[in-house]
């Protein structure tokens, strides 16, 4: 029997300049959806995103911390686990978000390309104890680790 796809609708992400609180924003189609309580789906949306950002800039502020030093790279693996995370979240509630990277990077505050490498490179290791915290965050970034047997 031939599985019934779920739609999936847009999601965009506005954060207030003022305040600096995001708030998650849906199509109209998805708004007339009676089954569900929207306002509370993107409520819980908006708390974990927040949660997130949190995270993540936490994590941020602990790789800078280590800038002089070799930056762990379980750190940026961390990030890119988070992010996974969050958008299988919005898949379960059938929500993508409208340019996701460049949302997540203004957010989070570094650049797009950034954020992709950092994206990349957690899909490329599948578990943190795959690390080696030896060998910088760079060499992994740039695909030129080269792991101990």
């Amino acid at each position: 029997m031939k599985e019934k796809t779920k739609e999936k609708y847009p999601l965009k992400i506005i954060k207030d300049k003022i305040t600096g609180i995001c708030k998650a924003a849906t199509s109209i189609a998805k708004l007339n959806d009676e089954t569900k309580n929207i306002r509370r789906e993107l409520s819980f949306i908006e708390a974990d995103y927040a949660v997130l950002l949190n995270d993540i800039k936490g994590l941020l502020s602990e790789a800078a911390k280590r800038s002089k030093k070799k930056t762990d790279p379980r750190l940026y693996w961390l990030i890119g686990e988070n992010i996974l995370r969050f958008v299988e979240r919005l898949d379960d509630l059938g929500f993508y978000i409208i340019k996701q990277n460049k949302t997540f990077a203004a957010d989070i505050g570094m650049s797009e390309s950034s954020l992709c490498k950092i994206i990349s490179f957690r899909k490329k290791i599948s578990k943190l104890s795959m690390l080696d915290a030896e060998i910088s965050w760079s060499k992994y970034r740039d695909n030129k680790a080269v792991r101990k047997v």
